[in-house]
């Protein structure tokens, strides 16, 4: 009996030795499934379309889930790499892992805050940059599919890594901060989500972005919101980087309008004239402001003393030339319902006019702006062509059809 129990004695070490060594199979295979992911994604001979993505994507999930490569650098920026590579395949793979840029993005960054021996620290950080590109493809994609949400999201992500750009590889693709938070602002704007546009959008402020849109549109954001004061504030920033920004005059105008402080603001620019009668910008937003207040006669005198100072100001005659087709629009509402021939008749004629004082102003632009975009040249001369054939200027007319239709 008591050699009976010593064999079994003997067999049950046998099977705790076993387990030991199985145990350290076990280690030794998962270190080797991170070895294997290493050995096939650093792999020069083959293309990254000929990896075996099948297997990698089993070796990730693996060792991943074993707790003795769970936490390590490598494994985390191996796997990082998999599902980065994954991600540009685009091929049913691809499609099946569709959060694959996502999976990278978490990789990359937990084998950066697990790597304390900086083995793989720069690796990782260099791979974030091509996450930042996949991330802007992804939200861009999205975005163009109306899909805002999501477009939101993968901006968001993809902007805290513009901090590795140290070398400025993204900045000479054109991907920066502000081209993301760009994307941020006008996304959530899409989708109503005004308080997360107003943040993307102050950022770019803040760091006196050149875009005068991003003002305005800030500024609109504020109004929506009733807070004019904050409106303003916006507004005087953009006008310090673009005084003549059309745009951001006409809502300061419109601001002041509604506060009924119009005279005020053109107090305000009589003031600068007198101590700058040579600038043309503080011309064209009392013009601007003229206009609002409807007193047309005065915006028109600073509109050709503009073009006296600078005969190539042609926004100035664009500007005064759009004064009298609104004249216009201001005369045919008025006679909505109207029926007196003699009425009719008489205010015929002042529109006729009005549209000849028109075609003096954007006959100059169309002739004589070589920097004017043909885009804008080919609506200039659309509009030009239907008043040219109101008033039967047939010659001129025929013109402006053949440079539309020759522009198309």
């Amino acid at each position: 009996m008591k050699q009976l129990m010593k064999k079994m004695k003997i067999k049950y070490s046998n099977l705790i030795l076993i387990a030991l060594l199985f145990a350290g199979y076990t280690v030794n295979a998962q270190k080797f499934t991170v070895e294997s992911m290493k050995m096939e994604l650093e792999d020069v001979f083959k293309p990254d379309s000929d990896k075996n993505y099948t297997d990698l994507l089993k070796w990730a999930n693996e060792s991943k889930a074993h707790p003795k490569t769970s936490n390590d650098p490598k494994m985390w920026y191996y796997r990082g790499l998999t599902y980065l590579k994954v991600a540009g395949l685009n091929n049913e793979l691809s499609k099946a892992n569709p959060d694959a840029i996502k999976i990278a993005l978490n990789c990359f960054n937990k084998a950066i805050e697990t790597d304390t021996k900086n083995r793989v620290t720069k690796q990782a950080k260099t791979n974030l940059l091509n996450v930042a590109i996949g991330l802007y493809n992804t939200g861009y994609t999205a975005y163009s599919a109306e899909d805002f949400t999501t477009a939101y999201t993968d901006f968001s992500l993809a902007l805290p890594l513009i901090k590795y750009d140290v070398d400025g590889l993204l900045k000479q693709n054109n991907l920066t901060a502000e081209v993301l938070e760009q994307m941020m602002a006008f996304s959530a704007m899409n989708n109503g989500e005004d308080e997360k546009a107003i943040l993307a959008l102050s950022a770019l402020v803040k760091k006196r972005t050149l875009e005068s849109s991003i003002y305005s549109n800030l500024a609109k954001l504020h109004l929506k919101g009733g807070d004019t004061t904050a409106a303003l504030n916006v507004i005087k920033s953009g006008k310090q980087i673009n005084e003549a920004d059309k745009n951001l005059i006409n809502m300061e105008l419109d601001i002041f309008l509604k506060q009924g402080r119009s005279k005020e603001l053109i107090t305000k620019l009589d003031a600068a004239i007198a101590d700058d009668p040579g600038n043309t910008i503080y011309y064209f937003a009392r013009a601007i402001s003229y206009e609002g207040l409807n007193e047309t006669e005065k915006a028109a005198a600073d509109y050709d003393k503009i073009l006296e100072i600078d005969p190539e100001y042609y926004d100035a005659a664009y500007n005064k030339g759009v004064m009298y087709l609104n004249k216009i629009s201001k005369i045919v509402d008025e006679l909505n319902g109207e029926y007196k021939p003699s009425i009719i008749e008489k205010k015929e004629a002042e529109i006729n006019g009005l549209y000849k004082l028109a075609l003096v102003q954007f006959e100059n632009v169309f002739e004589n702006n070589e920097n004017m975009a043909i885009k804008d040249k080919v609506e200039l001369a659309g509009t030009m062509k239907k008043m040219y054939a109101r008033l039967e200027m047939m010659e001129k007319y025929n013109a402006m059809k053949a440079f539309v239709e020759a522009n198309k």
